[in-house]
């Protein structure tokens, strides 16, 4: 199962309604309920199974999510609540049955706020939710949404537990989404949103482009994306590997140059 999960989507000129909903969802929302530890090991409901199989024909795409493994491998209700949570949340602006959303989006510890919000973007300070939202939902060309997730363990292991950790990734990695997406760097705008969820932190990345006929994502690119961030979170560990590996061909150079030398010493002393 992969480390981290970068799912991505556009949202195409004319659809301003789902844009301002989906920057005010990502940047305000809010748990309202939290599973006890007691709940967790409980069989997942008759309800839950029928909804997660009605999200999932809406949405397979989800079926790479890291939530979408845990269920499968193991059917609690708390993993279904986290699984139908995820779901709803990535694909809040494709969904217009409201009351179904209110209703599950559950488990959840919710956004981590910067003031009032939880929005940011390159610029320091906090971000005016009303006018990024107006941005985003009358921006004439695309807008692309993308959820960078990481399993819990890894994220408090590597220090991705705050908005500021996030911003920072997103910040070193700008020339290399703008190159996936092809946008002129210095075209380059977006905006993001932290949430620190039970089982796996994920930040929501709304991306565009200054010139609204600018932009294209192809797989390709969702997969240099994906690429820049995982190098960059696990760098610590890639290095240790690359260290280790070349440890490993060192001891084999030097074992293989002092067996040749003794080959040698055996071939070139004369037999008595």
């Amino acid at each position: 199962m992969p480390r981290i999960i970068v799912s991505s989507r556009f949202l195409k000129n004319g659809t301003s309604g789902k844009r301002c909903g989906l920057v005010k969802y990502i940047a305000t929302r809010e748990s309202v309920e939290m599973y006890s530890p007691q709940s967790r090991g409980i069989p997942v409901t008759k309800n839950q199974t029928e909804l997660i199989q009605k999200l999932l024909e809406m949405f397979p795409e989800e079926k790479i999510s890291h939530e979408y493994e845990d269920y499968r491998s193991d059917p609690t209700k708390e993993n279904a609540s986290e699984l139908i949570s995820e779901l709803l949340e990535r694909n809040a602006d494709r969904i217009t049955d409201r009351k179904m959303l209110v209703k599950y989006i559950s488990e959840r510890p919710g956004v981590e706020k910067i003031g009032k919000h939880g929005l940011f973007t390159s610029t320091h300070g906090e971000v005016e939710l009303s006018d990024a939202m107006k941005t985003i939902a009358d921006h004439e060309g695309n807008v692309w949404t993308h959820v960078v997730s990481l399993k819990r363990e890894d994220a408090e292991r590597l220090g991705y537990v705050d908005p500021e950790s996030w911003r920072s990734l997103v910040l070193n990695n700008m020339k290399k989404i703008a190159e996936a997406q092809r946008i002129e760097f210095n075209n380059l705008r977006w905006f993001a949103a932290f949430h620190n969820t039970a089982h796996h932190p994920h930040i929501h990345l709304l991306v565009y482009s200054s010139d609204p006929k600018e932009g294209y994502l192809t797989t390709e690119g969702i997969e240099m994306i994906k690429s820049a961030f995982a190098n960059e979170i696990f760098s610590d560990e890639l290095n240790y590997i690359y260290k280790q590996q070349t440890r490993v061909r060192d001891d084999l150079r030097a074992v293989a140059k002092r067996k040749m030398q003794e080959l040698y010493s055996e071939i070139s002393t004369p037999s008595s």
